[in-house]
């Protein structure tokens, strides 16, 4: 790992102040820190919450698994599938239609609505119970740069010495924060269920659940909002170096501010682990016009 700093970091000494610096999770990940999606499953499995990891499985593995990306899995939820499993498993009765549809409408209520705030509070107790300590540092990042990371972990404060105010955790930081953001970008329109042809009560159901899943969705304008004195100090940026973020879009609309300072002959440096990093990096440049993107 020695020489990667060199062939990633190279020449960045000579302009730290200029240079921005975005870290994702695969950061926290060379550091043999367990912080992935998966070790979150493993978490909630030693605990004994086999009945979290089973339901958003159910609900959420609609077109991948969600443990390989919770975030994209949640996007990609299906309204009518998870009212097809909290359905009552009895047959409708006709002589009392009411009370059955009303079963059917508040059935999401009693089942899915529970599972989103259970996953949210132990997504929080495991970012919370995530161990840095005892790391060794596989890089040299200089002080003077910018750094704007995704993680949760304060590993570039207490394991690598960044100051405070050269970092923006645009997700939240253990060492501030009593709340994480963990949500996707598929904003959805609660009256797509309605329709003619659908009956009142599922489709009222449909709605709910589009409802409470558009809570889940992140909060671009707040979350840089919250940083704008750091976004507004990156007009004199001269190169963006990535090293651990998948480039996927869900976190578009933040580069998308960065860019709005730097303008897109910046240089980007974007490190990528697998083809689907590489994939996202050229859709990233063509979507922004970028002029200067290396792939590393």
């Amino acid at each position: 790992m020695a020489n990667s700093q060199f062939s990633l970091f190279s020449n960045m000494s000579k302009i730290a102040k200029e240079t921005l610096i975005i870290i994702g999770n695969g950061f926290d990940r060379a550091h043999d820190i367990e912080s992935s999606y998966w070790d979150f499953r493993k978490w909630l499995c030693k605990k004994g919450d086999h009945q979290l990891v089973n339901m958003m499985d159910t609900f959420f593995s609609n077109q991948r698994d969600v443990w390989s990306g919770i975030e994209q899995a949640l996007g990609e939820y299906d309204e009518e599938a998870v009212l097809d499993y909290c359905r009552p498993d009895e047959e409708f009765d006709l002589d009392h239609s009411l009370s059955s549809s009303a079963r059917v409408e508040d059935s999401p209520n009693d089942i899915f609505q529970p599972v989103l705030k259970d996953f949210k509070e132990a997504f929080h107790d495991w970012v919370d119970s995530i161990e840095i300590d005892g790391i060794e540092k596989q890089y040299h990042l200089d002080p003077d740069c910018r750094y704007l990371t995704f993680n949760y972990t304060d590993t570039l404060e207490t394991e690598y010495g960044i100051p405070a105010s050269h970092i923006a955790h645009i997700h939240g930081s253990r060492l501030t924060d009593c709340e994480y953001v963990v949500g996707y970008n598929n904003m959805r329109d609660p009256s797509d269920p309605w329709g003619e042809d659908g009956l009142i009560f599922e489709q009222q159901a449909q709605e709910n659940i589009i409802r409470w899943m558009n809570e889940m969705i992140k909060d671009y304008a707040s979350n840089i909002a919250k940083h704008r004195a750091f976004f507004d100090g990156l007009s004199n940026i001269k190169q963006i170096i990535t090293y651990g973020h998948s480039m996927a879009p869900v976190d578009w609309p933040y580069f998308e501010e960065i860019i709005k300072k730097v303008g897109v002959h910046t240089p980007w440096r974007v490190s990528c682990f697998s083809h689907d990093d590489v994939a996202n990096t050229n859709a990233f440049q063509r979507h922004f016009g970028l002029s200067s993107v290396t792939i590393i």
